[in-house]
């Protein structure tokens, strides 16, 4: 007689993506549902189904206490079918119930997403679109970096997400070269889909069962790369990073895809709007004190179509209060002793005259008298493995720096870069040198 009691029998986990369509056969689909002794799904969809006559568990954030209950029932054996509209695997949960469970033990049924169908309504390649999740998530840095880069993004909403909101938001960023096409209860007799100026989806209520999907109408001014010369940015005679130490500082800050970057005294951004370039699903906060830069700054923005940049126009320390905790900063040129700083979404706010930087009438600009309380905020908010980059054009500054990062930082690196260009001088050439610059880097330590 064994002294073990019997196993259950666990039969795989049902994931079954209802799609966007009526299925012309669902046979198969309706008997795991109706053998099921658990049902998970989202409240509307567990609507739908009133015969259904085992236990129900709604499938909603925070997802702790729906999953406790899944794994529950499997491992005792009973039967589970999960339902998710459009597809399990497309911003689904049929991933993470594989990584829970074990790909053994979960059978995904693949649905038409919502982007299918609204491609087929356009008659559109649905695989040239990138699609970015608001669903019950606060990060928007992903959207925006696609934003600048592809000329359709579809966006699943939310209920804090909505249209409007979200048109408000792209009209705040300056990203007003864009259409919206709002898909409303797709596959249900309600359904709708129309498009609207970002000016028009602003005052519109829209189902809260939507999908956006937004359409460039309009070609930036500008074409990005790296390494733009001075003369494609707006800026200010002097204050603004050369091309070549541009590079330079891009290269040390070692950007990784998601990260979000802090360029701290911005000038005319072209720091910040270049590292997007690297940054695939990240982000920019260009912070800068004078509010004529920060208008260069959106202007640029708005010329390259780098919409990954945010303008933060702050006082610092105290406007990087507000701001998400980052991967990575710049310190660059134009930081003084006394900064001003407002939300930008303000455009009543005032500005107090301040000092210039002590960089105000050379080639490169630095973080030159840095305030130590500033300099130390942005090393408290820096992420544990995060990476600092300064830049600096007097030794005094650079000494400080050194000293700064030398008591706190991993792996101090300092690089004197100074480049020289060719200019004309009567039937020939003189090299005319730029100012040295001095880039200082550290880690930050983990815990």
């Amino acid at each position: 007689m064994s002294l073990h009691p019997a196993q259950p029998i666990r039969h795989p986990v049902e994931v079954l993506g209802l799609g966007q369509s009526p299925r012309h056969d669902r046979t198969e689909l309706d008997h795991l549902i109706q053998e099921a002794d658990l049902l998970l799904a989202g409240e509307r969809i567990l609507n739908q189904y009133t015969d259904f006559h085992g236990q129900r568990v709604v499938l909603k954030a925070p997802l702790a206490s729906p999953l406790e209950r899944l794994d529950q029932a499997w491992e005792a054996g009973r039967r589970v079918v999960v339902l998710v509209g459009g597809d399990p695997c497309f911003y689904g949960i049929g991933p993470l119930l594989v990584r829970r469970l074990g790909r053994e033990n979960v059978r995904l049924h693949p649905g038409t997403t919502t982007l299918q169908a609204a491609a087929a309504l356009l008659g559109i390649a649905w695989q040239d679109v990138p699609a970015v999740s608001l669903h019950g998530r606060d990060r928007t840095t992903p959207l925006f970096a696609a934003l600048g880069r592809e000329q359709r993004v579809a966006v699943y909403t939310d209920e804090r997400h909505t249209p409007a909101v979200l048109a408000g938001m792209l009209l705040e960023r300056g990203a007003d070269s864009f259409r919206m096409w709002v898909f409303e209860d797709l596959g249900l007799p309600s359904q709708n889909w129309d498009a609207y100026t970002l000016e028009q989806a602003v005052e519109r209520a829209f189902s809260p069962l939507n999908l956006v999907l937004l359409e460039r109408v309009q070609e930036s001014e500008v074409t990005l790369t790296l390494g733009m010369a001075v003369e494609s940015y707006v800026h200010e005679r002097g204050l603004i990073t050369k091309p070549t130490v541009r590079a330079a500082a891009l290269a040390a800050l070692a950007l990784e895809p998601d990260h979000l970057l802090w360029d701290l005294g911005a000038g005319c951004g072209s720091v910040g709007i270049e590292a997007g370039l690297l940054l695939s699903r990240g982000g920019v906060v260009a912070v800068e004190r004078e509010e004529r830069r920060a208008a260069m700054i959106r202007e640029n923005v708005r010329r390259t179509n780098a919409f990954w940049v945010q303008v933060a126009h702050g006082l610092m320390p105290g406007c990087l209060e507000a701001l998400p905790d980052p991967d990575r900063i710049f310190l660059g040129g134009g930081l003084g002793s006394s900064l001003v700083c407002s939300p930008e979404s303000s455009s009543k706010s005032s500005l107090k005259s301040s000092p210039k930087s002590s960089l105000g009438n050379t080639q490169e600009s630095g973080p030159d008298d840095v305030p130590q309380d500033i300099l130390e905020t942005a090393w408290g908010r820096l992420k544990p493995g995060g990476k600092l980059v300064a830049a600096t054009v007097l030794l005094g500054s650079m000494h400080r720096a050194k000293t700064f990062l030398e008591r706190r930082g991993l792996d101090l690196e300092i690089v004197q870069i100074q480049a020289g260009h060719g200019v004309p001088l009567a039937d020939d050439l003189r090299i005319s040198a730029q100012n040295p610059v001095f880039l200082l880097s550290s880690h930050k330590p983990k815990p």
